[in-house]
């Protein structure tokens, strides 16, 4: 049976100009440095490694970005709550080793078959039996699993490039180690500012490459319907979202 739609509660006093202040700032602001950093990272890594062309992965960062932003603010307008509409990081690793052997167009169609199956659950209230069936164990090792590869990248990159990695592992850990510190900067911030005056004091910085600031230009992307790619993305990228 369909459940229907939650309505929006009325509307608590005050406007967004009134409620705003530094606080709320410069959270945001962190929570926005977060977002194009290590995740963007990942998006460029599993791009580049499953072939996709420079605006195939721009497009996709377009719309992890500005469409997943427009209905974050829609809906945060409408009920007002802080409802942040994002993409599961798990899910592009996920599909990053799918990209060895299936095309794009592959994905794409899986992911338009996971969104209807994440559709349904919601609409049906599915969503805590699905949840149930699942144990949480065989999610946690599932998700342990695809991040692995990163994890022991960075231990590789201690050894393979030390002038960079180090200061920058030697300064999460400092920020994760006092808690009074990391309040104030957290610890993925640190390490991220860390990586830059390194970069920037041993001359890694490429000054060859002009800087250039371009709008994108999305490519829409004609999804295939692989029995394959269903069979591998689907119930996994599934999984993956219910959990976080």
């Amino acid at each position: 049976m369909l459940t229907p739609i939650e309505r929006p509660a009325e509307r608590a006093p005050g406007n967004i100009i009134s409620d705003f202040g530094a606080l709320y700032a410069s959270n945001g602001f962190i929570g926005w440095l977060f977002s194009v950093t290590a995740p963007v990272a990942i998006i460029l890594t599993v791009g580049s490694s499953g072939g996709l062309s420079e605006a195939e992965i721009a497009s996709w960062i377009f719309g992890v970005f500005f469409i997943n932003g427009l209905i974050t603010i829609t809906f945060c307008l409408i009920y007002r709550e802080p409802l942040a509409f994002f993409w599961t990081i798990p899910g592009t690793v996920l599909v990053g080793q799918s990209l060895t052997h299936l095309s794009f167009a592959e994905v794409v169609g899986a992911y338009y078959a996971t969104g209807i199956l994440m559709l349904v659950l919601g609409l049906t209230g599915w969503v805590k039996r699905a949840m149930a069936l699942v144990p949480l164990e065989i999610v946690t090792g599932m998700v342990a699993g695809v991040f692995l590869r990163f994890g022991l990248d960075l231990v590789r990159a201690i050894f393979n490039d030390t002038a960079i990695s180090a200061p920058m592992v030697v300064v999460w850990l400092l920020l994760g180690a006092l808690p009074k510190l990391g309040r104030r900067l957290p610890p993925i911030i640190g390490a991220l500012l860390a990586g830059v005056v390194a970069v920037i004091a041993f001359g890694r910085f490429d000054t060859s490459v002009p800087m250039q600031i371009e709008l994108i230009r999305p490519v829409l992307q004609t999804p295939a319907w692989s029995v394959a790619a269903m069979v591998e993305l689907v119930v996994p990228l599934a999984i993956t979202v219910l959990v976080v």
